[in-house]
C-alpha cells in the first residue's frame, strides 16, 4: 500500500516549501524576460517585435505538448531527480544564452526552457507539494506553496534587478541578470536535492506489482481523459487563470485611462500580483480546508470577480482613482485566494495521488490557454 503523504517536521517542511517556491519562481523568470526588460532584450538579439513575441509562442507550446507528457513521466519515475534536473537545466540554459547573442540560439534555448520548466518542473512541482500534506490539509499546503512562490519571485527578481543595474543596464545589465539567475538556479538545484526525500525510500513512488500496474502510456492517458474530474480541474484552472490574465491589463489601464504615473502603476502592479499572492493565497488555503471544499470557495471567487468586472465596465463616471484601485485590489485578493486552493481540487474530486502529475499536465493544456 502506497504511503499517504511524506511527513516532515514543521521546520524542515517550512524550509523545503521556501526552496520549492524559489525553484518555481526561478525557472519562469528568464523565459518571460522580455516582460521586464523588453528593450535591452530586443537590442541584445537585434531582432523585431514579431520575432520577440514568437519566442513566447514557442515557449507556450510547452503547456500543450510538454506538460501532459511530463506529468506522466513524473508519475512513473523518480520525480525527485526530474525536479532537481529541471532547476539545474534552467541554469545551464541561462549561461548558454549569454555565450553569443543570436536569434537562432534564442529559439533553441527557449525550446530548452519549455522542456525544463513546463515538461519537467511544473507537473512535478504540483505532485511534490501534494505529497507533502495529508488529504485534509491540501488547501493549507497549496496556499503556503503560493506564498513561497511569491517570496521567491520578489527575492530573485530583486537580485536580478541589482545585477542589471550594477552591470550598467542595457545589454551588459541583461547579461548580468541572466547570469545571476543561472548561478542561483544551480545553487537551488543543490539545495532542493538535499531537502527532497527520495520517493523510493518514502513509499511514494508508484510500485508495479502486476501486469495491470506496469508503465503504459496509452492506458494511463486514457484513464485520465475518461475521468470527468480531470476536466473539472482543467476548467477550474482556466477560470482562475482567466481572472488573473484580465487583471494584468489593469497596469496599462491605470496609466492610459486613469492618468496615474508609470511608477505608481508599477507599484500597484506589484501590490496586485505579489502582495495579494502573499496574503490571499494562504487565507484561501486555510478557508478551503476549514469548509472542507475548495470548490465552494471558488464559486464565491467567481461571483465576486464577475460582479467586480461588471462594476468596472458599467460605471462610467463618479468613481475616483482610489475607488477603482481599491476595487481592483479587492478582486485580486479573492483571485489569489482561489489560486491558493485550486490545486486542492485534485484531492476533493478524488484524483489518485499516483496520477497527480498526469492530471495536472493534461489540465494545463486547457487551464493556461488564456495566454493564447
Amino acid at each position: 500500500m502506497e504511503a499517504n503523504y511524506i511527513k516532515k517536521t514543521p521546520v524542515k517542511l517550512g524550509v523545503t516549501m521556501v526552496v520549492l517556491g524559489m525553484c518555481w519562481a526561478i525557472v519562469y523568470l528568464v523565459p518571460f524576460l522580455q516582460y521586464t526588460w523588453y528593450d535591452p532584450f530586443k537590442e541584445y538579439l537585434g531582432t523585431s517585435n514579431f520575432r520577440m513575441s514568437l519566442l513566447i509562442t514557442i515557449y507556450g507550446f510547452g503547456n500543450v505538448f510538454g506538460a501532459p507528457i511530463g506529468g506522466w513521466v513524473a508519475d512513473h519515475f523518480n520525480y525527485k531527480w526530474i525536479y532537481v534536473l529541471s532547476v539545474a537545466l534552467n541554469g545551464v540554459l541561462g549561461l548558454l544564452f549569454c555565450i553569443h547573442p543570436s536569434y537562432g540560439l534564442a529559439v533553441a534555448v527557449w525550446v530548452g526552457f519549455a522542456v525544463s520548466s513546463l515538461f519537467m518542473n511544473y507537473p512535478t512541482h504540483i505532485k511534490i507539494v501534494r505529497d507533502l500534506a495529508s488529504d485534509k490539509n491540501q488547501g493549507k499546503i497549496f496556499g503556503l506553496n503560493e506564498t513561497c512562490i511569491g517570496i521567491g519571485n520578489i527575492a530573485i527578481s530583486a537580485l536580478m534587478n541589482v545585477a542589471f543595474i550594477k552591470m550598467g543596464a542595457g545589454i551588459g545589465g541583461l547579461k548580468g541578470a541572466i547570469i545571476t539567475n543561472a548561478i542561483l538556479s544551480l545553487v537551488l538545484a543543490v539545495l532542493i536535492a538535499i531537502l527532497l526525500d527520495n520517493p523510493k525510500k518514502t513509499g511514494m513512488l508508484n510500485k508495479k506489482t502486476d501486469d495491470s500496474q506496469k508503465v503504459n502510456f496509452k492506458r494511463d492517458f486514457g484513464t485520465v481523459a475518461r475521468h470527468p474530474e480531470t476536466w473539472y480541474y482543467a476548467l477550474t484552472i482556466f477560470s482562475v487563470y482567466s481572472f488573473m490574465s484580465t487583471l494584468s491589463y489593469f497596469t496599462p489601464y491605470f496609466t492610459s485611462v486613469l492618468g496615474v504615473t508609470v511608477v505608481f502603476s508599477a507599484w500597484m502592479s506589484i501590490m496586485r500580483q505579489y502582495g495579494m499572492q502573499l496574503v490571499g493565497s494562504p487565507i484561501g488555503g486555510v478557508i478551503s480546508d476549514k469548509i472542507k471544499s475548495p470548490s465552494k470557495l471558488l464559486y464565491v471567487v467567481y461571483i465576486v470577480g464577475f460582479l467586480g468586472f461588471v462594476a468596472l465596465l458599467t460605471v462610467k463616471s463618479g468613481w475616483t482613482v482610489v475607488t477603482i484601485i481599491a476595487l481592483t485590489m479587492f478582486v485580486s485578493f479573492f483571485v489569489y485566494m482561489a489560486r491558493g486552493c485550486y490545486y486542492a481540487t485534485l484531492t476533493e474530486v478524488g484524483v489518485p495521488r499516483r496520477l497527480s502529475a498526469t492530471t495536472v499536465g493534461v489540465g494545463a493544456m486547457i487551464g493556461f490557454t488564456p495566454d493564447i
